[in-house]
């Protein structure tokens, strides 16, 4: 009864913070907004205004020369994001708006590309027609997981649960996207969610939740392997870990967790028809065709959290994280600890204690014979054979903050002296992380030098044409080459390439720049000096905002 008065509470302000179904309204202009450093020709650009703020724009079809834009605008007081906003199609040739609807945020998700739209809420799944946005079908299924890729198999399939108001499921179910029609069930444990849906073939998908299940998208047949993966939180340490009082509003939300720490597993690796997974209490290997155990090994005690494993030639390697997933941040759980297993019967070969204190890996990564673990306030060398500790490099965590994680962006700086850009990581001898204070740290393994940066100074890659790179700081972009001369400079956020056409959007409006007369004369080199590109695109498009809560990292 407790648990549905407070699902009700949290209900009831999503229902009345909607804001009316507003039409979105779109201007088009024509404006020159760069300069070609090659020609020195003015660089024009149609632009594209809305009236609403742009949550993201998950798809630019060029071929069908549409675009599908969601919104999601600000509260009245400013502090939070809607739980509701629209969806549209339109036309990149003029702007025209050709449907327009509501989708959710807060309970919801939206699987979108060129060929489908398919949303799910609490209770309802249902699939978009791309060219009216009407409902093509709706069923009571909650939709978790749309394999990544079906490799042209037909018919689409969806892995779901039967909806139930106030009950988890207990049945998974395989639905044809076509029509929302059931084509099999199969009884499956959901007491901590899916953490993960791997692809093993076109036909076979492998899902993490309470243990390993092996599926066939088409019939529903396969194997089942039970295991730990989450545990019940204590209510007292969870509100400390995460730093929050004690109090009706805080214990609320760490009720609606699900009341249970999740993510104690590690990936999977497939090798030789042979799959290799940890999960909190024991590492494992199955036949891949019939689930059976060729071997598990028990984890040192309590010591079990979020991994990840790799696979030698001889050897499956562990890197116990000493991290868990509570209220959609990560927490210390466990204790971070290296080991490795022999593959063909699962004895230990190695096990070495990161820390006896409490701590957890950030981050990590592998150079010649040796795993770089990234903490909070240091770097660890460990031997990787050996998994004994070779040298530590303490971080400034007043100065420069504390390790987030590895951050693989391509960051450049530009070098007014030699009139070019450089990029921050220059080998492969450079480890490049990422602090809470957003400042990159570029450590150079072999002299043991760290380098810190601002990361609101730094260009950043976000695509290529060619020998050309468009890289972006703020509100501006250019295309460099390789030795970081510039051909082009752009008063307009850096966005992404589709063939000769750049297409940049903040959250006021869409930008489509033709590129290819430069892109032509890409082998040309550029003038000398290089002037800035007149005027700012700050009057279009204002400064971003970031993420209101941060989600877990991918890699974690």
């Amino acid at each position: 009864m407790r648990r549905h008065i407070i699902l009700w509470l949290l209900l009831v302000p999503v229902g009345l913070c909607g804001q009316k179904n507003t039409p979105v309204t779109v201007t088009c202009e024509n404006r020159f907004v760069g300069r070609d450093c090659v020609s020195g020709d003015s660089i024009p650009a149609v632009l594209y205004r809305f009236n609403r703020r742009v949550e993201r724009i998950p798809v630019l079809d060029t071929v069908a020369g549409r675009a599908i834009v969601q919104f999601r605008d600000i509260t009245k007081n400013g502090k939070y994001l809607e739980p509701v906003g629209p969806m549209i199609s339109m036309e990149l040739s003029d702007g025209a708006v050709l449907w327009q609807r509501d989708i959710g945020y807060i309970f919801g998700h939206t699987w979108i590309d060129e060929e489908l739209i398919v949303e799910t809420d609490l209770q309802k799944s249902r699939r978009i027609d791309l060219e009216t946005g009407t409902d093509l079908w709706e069923k009571k299924i909650r939709l978790y997981a749309l394999p990544d890729d079906w490799s042209g198999a037909e018919p689409k399939i969806g892995l779901g649960y039967a909806q139930i108001m106030g009950a988890r499921g207990e049945k998974a179910q395989g639905f044809n996207l076509a029509d929302g029609s059931t084509l099999w069930k199969r009884p499956l444990n959901f007491q901590s969610g899916w953490s993960a849906c791997d692809m093993v073939s076109d036909s076979i998908v492998l899902v993490q939740a309470d243990g390993l299940h092996l599926f066939n998208l088409y019939t529903g047949q396969g194997w089942d392997y039970e295991a730990e993966v989450s545990t019940l939180y204590d209510r007292r340490s969870a509100l400390k870990t995460l730093g929050l009082a004690s109090g009706f509003f805080t214990e609320l939300a760490v009720m609606q967790s699900s009341e249970r720490i999740t993510e104690l597993c590690s990936n999977v690796i497939l090798s030789d028809s042979v799959l290799y997974w940890a999960s909190r209490e024991e590492i494992a290997a199955f036949d891949s065709i019939d689930g059976h155990v060729l071997w598990k090994t028990r984890l040192p005690e309590k010591a079990g959290s979020r991994s990840n494993i790799f696979e030698t030639d001889t050897s499956i390697f562990v890197i116990n994280r000493g991290v868990a997933v509570f209220l959609n941040r990560y927490i210390e759980y466990g204790r971070p600890f290296l080991a490795a297993y022999e593959k063909t019967t699962g004895r230990i070969s190695m096990l070495q204690v990161v820390d006896q204190r409490r701590c957890r890996i950030m981050d990590y990564a592998f150079h010649e014979d040796s795993v770089l673990l990234a903490l909070e306030d240091r770097i660890a060398v460990h031997d990787l054979n050996s998994g004994k500790l070779q040298r530590e490099t303490q971080i400034d965590t007043v100065a420069v903050g504390r390790i987030l994680w590895e951050d693989n962006g391509r960051y450049c700086l530009y070098d007014s002296v030699k009139g070019r850009f450089e990029f921050v990581s220059r080998g492969l001898d450079d480890w490049t992380l990422r602090t809470d204070k957003d400042n990159l740290l570029r450590w150079n393994i072999l002299r043991d030098e760290i380098r810190t940066i601002p990361v609101d100074s730094c260009w950043v890659q976000r695509d290529r044409y060619d020998n050309l790179l468009l890289v972006g700081l703020g509100d501006k972009s250019c295309l460099i080459d390789d030795n970081g001369c510039r051909y082009a400079e752009l008063a307009l956020p850096a966005t992404r390439l589709r063939g000769t056409t750049m297409y940049s959007y903040t959250e006021e409006g869409l930008a489509k720049v033709d590129l290819k007369p430069l892109l032509d004369r890409r082998y040309e080199r550029p003038a000398v000096p290089q002037e800035r590109a007149a005027g700012t695109a700050l009057a279009l498009y204002g400064r971003g905002r970031g993420a209101l809560c941060a989600s877990p990292n991918d890699k974690m």
